[in-house]
């Protein structure tokens, strides 16, 4: 992790804010580009979890498993 974000917090929930804005927004386009209107349920599913897991397990690496939260 580069320093700034062990000494500046403040740097990392900015970056992690940005990451999980970009990561939402791309992939938002890509899956309404692939899902058509008349798609089962469970397509929309798949695409929520393409949507949001990804920002979660991003939150979790930075904040928990590099000891964001420490010090």
């Amino acid at each position: 992790m580069p320093k700034i974000f062990k000494q500046n917090k403040f740097a990392l929930c900015g970056a992690n804010i940005l990451i999980i804005a970009i990561w939402v927004a791309l992939s938002s386009v890509v899956v309404n580009l692939f899902i058509g209107d008349n798609a089962p349920f469970y397509i929309y599913k798949i695409g929520s979890l393409i949507k949001f897991l990804p920002p979660i397990w991003v939150t979790w690496f930075l904040w928990i498993k590099r000891g964001g939260l420490k010090k």
